[in-house]
């Protein structure tokens, strides 16, 4: 099994997030914007610097837009500020982007396209694979306690039924999703299955899911998966990208 984790939206729990991953051994993608229009906090430019000498970091856009209800001048404004502004902190080329609140449509995945990114994730879950397409890699699961309800419109939305009723299924065991989570995992531990796991730092905070993250990730490095960042699955499964 590969196992991949990445996180949204810059917050500054983001350095407590590293710390865990760092503790358990794991590596993790953080997609940072570099304001949220929302009103949520994002890390100072030292810390972004700090988080990228251990792991992977890409863009969320400027601004944490949803680049769907945007012009086309506004979206392209967001997805290349957005870009040159991270690299700029960094002093290095950032290759990957995550659109926020997964929203996206032909002219968005084109506009990242041209922006120079080289992949982009989504957040479509219930994914055991990376895909089809390497601008819009999908996920399997957001840690979260997501209600039946939820999951269910996560699945009817989605598509691809059948490539995904594996995860729904599991991930509808009992009435813990956490539990469930560890049981997908037990399931495909031994195969070339990819479990992505996606979530928010200020989300894990805010509902106090530190406890239950912790022993997810020791439970996964008890399973002894093949750690990725996105851009190392990215390599793997489109080598010439």
């Amino acid at each position: 099994m590969i196992f991949i984790s990445s996180w949204d939206d810059g917050h500054p729990c983001d350095v407590r997030l590293a710390d865990l991953l760092a503790r358990h051994g794991l590596k993790g993608t953080f997609y940072v914007p570099m304001r949220n229009r929302e009103g949520r906090d994002v890390m100072a430019a030292q810390q972004v610097r700090e988080l990228d000498s251990a792991f992977e970091l890409g863009s969320h856009t400027r601004d944490h837009s949803y680049l769907t209800a945007l012009s086309e001048a506004e979206r392209l404004l967001q997805i290349r500020e957005g870009k040159q502004e991270l690299e700029d902190i960094l002093g290095h080329y950032v290759a990957g982007f995550c659109y926020p609140g997964g929203k996206l449509n032909r002219h968005v995945r084109q506009s990242v396209i041209d922006a120079g990114f080289l992949h982009a994730r989504t957040v479509n879950n219930l994914w055991l694979t990376s895909g089809k397409d390497v601008f819009t890699i999908p996920t399997t699961a957001q840690f979260y306690p997501h209600r039946p309800s939820v999951l269910w419109r996560n699945f009817l939305k989605g598509g691809h039924y059948l490539e995904r009723v594996s995860a729904m299924r599991t991930l509808m065991l009992g009435d813990d999703r956490f539990e469930a989570l560890h049981e997908l995992a037990n399931r495909y531990m031994d195969s070339d299955r990819i479990f992505h796991v996606w979530g928010h730092s200020w989300e894990i905070d805010k509902f106090d899911l530190w406890r239950q993250l912790d022993t997810f990730l020791s439970h996964i490095v008890s399973l002894g998966p093949t750690c990725m960042t996105v851009s190392e699955l990215v390599e793997s499964q489109w080598p010439a990208s």
